[in-house]
């Protein structure tokens, strides 16, 4: 009974079903890959349980039947055991290749600074509960269903949509002071009317861009930002990184962060406040170190460290809208009773029309290219801002908007990615890709963000250059060429590199390539940027050389076998002649001859 399964194992009976079977999944993945992308495949195909046990019966088809030729005497057996032997071993290596390898793209610039994010295959869904301990997971999507995986930190992973967009519907009665207002864009020229709501939901719903102009809602909280938002930005310019609002008991202090870069702030009850870090677009890392994604001011915040007497906190604070800060205790016992609010101004616009929200009253400040405007803002009026002939007017007004929002995937229109999430409660929510969301639950609320997977190389790479060679006489391209700058992120020691299609170079075991180019734009270059174990090289290395060394000698040793035996029988037998003797030696000629 033995004997026939391991006759079989080793059998063609067994290796052309596999074979081919192996065959056909792989021309039909290909084909797949087009149209769902390569991370999907290899989830589904590749780094399946099911395809690792077909190549792992390939690699038992090769094994016994070569140990079943056992002992390999001459050439073609011996190169027979060293062409299966390469085979397993090729087998094992893009197996680990599969599983241990890491690949991904890195977009530099000659204009930004060196960079250190690598995009890699897969999307990353972040959760933050309660307490600030943040959970990661890399997803697995194709059009209209999640892969991988089916639950994640007490969510349950439902839907992805390529193309989506939010429809909102305000109306009164929120618990909660949550305005929200109704403007009328029309235009008698262009016969156009233009129908928006702007409310502090979220950021997006703050700023509504209409071509080259904007619409804004703000909040002031008190007098001086009241002042700040309604003035003629030509007369008065707030710093980039934005303010912090503190409220200690009955005092409210505003703290610019670019006066905390150049020194410490302190409050009543000698409360020292030392500004730490700013991350213009914050996120967290693959070790959920705080990083920022890029120089845009596009998710801000801050890390504090804040003493009073033998007390030291830590705190995290956000600006945007519904992200409270993160507060902890580094030495001491009780908390600092503190209010803390991060703000900061919105991107400058040429044209805007904003609407500030102040004690419960409206202001309004309109700016175009050839004047300004402001004042206070009553529902039902109507503002011209200086855009050709448009008119805005103040349709609603709600003080405590309640807000109903469905996230719709219509055939034909742009939107942005998302992933539906359900709770353990069973209520849904749409994660816009991009974006974070508040997501509330009886075990307490959680903050979800679904984006890019991105991995932290330990050294930068800077764009010095990119040159482009063009064949003589002609416009087509012949070569491009990226001259980058590595730059190790420990010891900040710099080494100059040049990188062209199949010239890849090596640095602390990275192998960094060139990817693509942008034909429009040569201040940019697409590396890819790869890594896997030594061993795993070596083995693939390995078996591709004893596959082609077996080749090799099942082909070319037995002729040279029968030639080296053939060379070895033409031996011819010359007498010995005493080397005293000359006189009678006879000539070999002659003797053949007798």
């Amino acid at each position: 009974m033995v004997s026939k399964i391991t006759r079989f194992l080793g059998s063609i009976k067994l290796s052309v079903p596999v074979l081919s079977a192996i065959a056909i999944i792989l021309i039909w993945a290909t084909f797949y890959e087009s149209q769902v992308g390569s991370l999907t495949v290899q989830q589904q195909i590749y780094k399946s349980p099911w395809f690792g046990a077909l190549m792992f019966l390939l690699a038992v088809n090769l094994g016994v039947s070569t140990l079943s030729r056992y002992p390999w005497r001459g050439p073609r057996k011996v190169g027979f055991a060293l062409t299966h032997l390469g085979l397993i071993v090729l087998i094992a290596g893009s197996a680990a290749v599969i599983h241990l390898g890491l690949e991904g793209l890195l977009v530099v610039r000659t204009d930004q600074p060196a960079n250190h994010l690598v995009r890699v295959d897969g999307e990353l869904l972040e959760v933050m509960d309660d307490q600030g301990q943040v959970q990661q997971a890399t997803v697995v999507v194709k059009p209209n269903q999640v892969i991988s995986p089916q639950k994640f930190a007490g969510l349950s992973l439902l839907d992805y949509r390529e193309q989506t967009i939010e429809t909102l519907e305000y109306h009164e009665g929120g618990s909660q002071p949550n305005p929200a207002i109704r403007l009328v864009l029309s235009s008698d020229r262009m016969g156009k009317t233009i129908d928006q709501w702007l409310s502090f939901d979220s950021q997006t719903s703050q700023t509504i861009a209409l071509g080259p102009a904007q619409l804004q809602l703000r909040q002031a909280e008190d007098q001086a930002t009241l002042q700040q938002l309604l003035a003629n930005p030509d007369q008065a310019h707030g710093g980039q990184s934005g303010q912090l609002h503190i409220d200690l008991a009955d005092t409210h202090s505003t703290l610019s962060i670019d006066s905390l870069r150049r020194r410490d702030a302190v409050l009543e009850n000698n409360i020292h406040i030392h500004l730490t870090d700013v991350w213009p677009d914050f996120r967290l890392d693959d070790h959920n170190q705080p990083m920022t994604a890029s120089p845009e001011w596009r998710n801000p915040a801050v890390q504090l460290d804040i003493t009073q007497e033998d007390n030291q906190e830590r705190w995290f604070v956000f600006a945007q809208a519904g992200l409270e800060p993160i507060q902890s205790v580094l030495a001491g016992t009780s908390a600092l009773e503190l209010k803390m609010r991060y703000q900061v101004p919105p991107p400058a616009a040429t044209d805007y029309f904003r609407v500030i929200v102040a004690d419960r009253q409206l202001y309004y400040a309109a700016r175009s290219t050839d004047q300004f405007s402001s004042g206070p803002l009553e529902q039902g009026q109507t503002v011209r801002p200086g855009w050709a002939d448009f008119q805005i007017t103040l349709t609603d007004w709600l003080s405590h908007a309640q807000i109903d929002r469905q996230r719709i995937s219509p055939e034909g229109e742009q939107g942005v990615p998302a992933l539906l999430v359900a709770t353990a409660e069973g209520h849904q929510h749409w994660i816009p890709w991009g974006e974070s969301t508040v997501i509330t639950q009886n075990a307490g609320p959680v903050i979800a963000a679904f984006g890019p997977r991105m991995l932290a190389l330990p050294f930068g790479v800077g764009l010095e250059d990119f040159i482009v060679e063009r064949n003589e006489g002609s416009e087509a391209v012949a070569m491009w060429t990226s001259q980058i700058r590595l730059a190790d992120l420990q010891t900040a020691e710099t080494q100059q590199r040049s990188v062209w299609m199949n010239h890849p170079t090596w640095y602390q075991g990275w192998k960094i390539a060139q990817a693509s180019w942008n034909p429009g734009d040569l201040n940019q270059s697409t590396l890819q940027v790869k890594r896997e174990p030594i061993w795993v090289t070596a083995l693939t290395w390995s078996g591709a050389l004893l596959t082609v060394g077996g080749i090799g000698v099942m082909f070319y040793g037995p002729s040279l076998w029968k030639k080296q035996v053939a060379l070895s029988s033409l031996r011819v037998e010359v007498p010995e002649h005493p080397q005293d003797s000359t006189d009678d030696a006879v000539p070999v000629a002659l003797v053949a001859q007798d």
